[in-house]
């Protein structure tokens, strides 16, 4: 490696980690608050509401209902500027709900954009979690009657 290219490499280095320090910021205060206002809502109705440890520039947030039916909201910067909103849900039964994601510029990653992945993300985990249900019992439909 010549002296540019390791010059160029701390460069980016550094580059990486200001983009890394913003995210942290936009985490404590949009990431963050949203999940506890979402926390207290979904506690309540019978969640069970987690965010587990994770990395710097990554923040996870899991909403289970039973122990199979649960919804993962990740948010993880992707590139330097890009944050990445990655919903996963998780119901019983053999059909797979496919991830769902989003992604915006760090800059634009605000209480409003924030406050929608986590709306929409529980929205699709229900919808999902509720059409499982009624596959399960029109199963169980057929075999009483068969």
């Amino acid at each position: 490696m010549n002296d540019w290219q390791r010059s160029f490499l701390q460069k980016l280095e550094a580059a990486k980690k200001q983009w890394l320090h913003k995210f942290e910021d936009v985490a404590a205060e949009c990431l963050e608050p949203a999940f506890s206002e979402f926390d207290q809502f979904a506690t309540p109705q019978g969640f069970t509401v987690s965010a587990p440890a994770c990395e710097p520039g990554t923040r996870l947030f899991k909403f289970g209902l039973t122990e199979n039916g649960y919804v993962l909201i990740t948010f993880r910067m992707r590139g330097l500027e890009t944050v990445e909103a990655c919903t996963e849900a998780f119901v019983p039964g053999p059909e797979e709900v496919e991830p769902v994601s989003a992604e915006a510029n760090l800059c634009n990653v605000d209480q409003p954009w924030t406050r929608q992945r986590f709306e929409q993300a529980l929205d699709r985990f229900i919808i999902s979690f509720s059409t499982a249900g009624a596959a399960d019992a029109g199963r169980v439909d057929e075999l009483v009657t068969g």
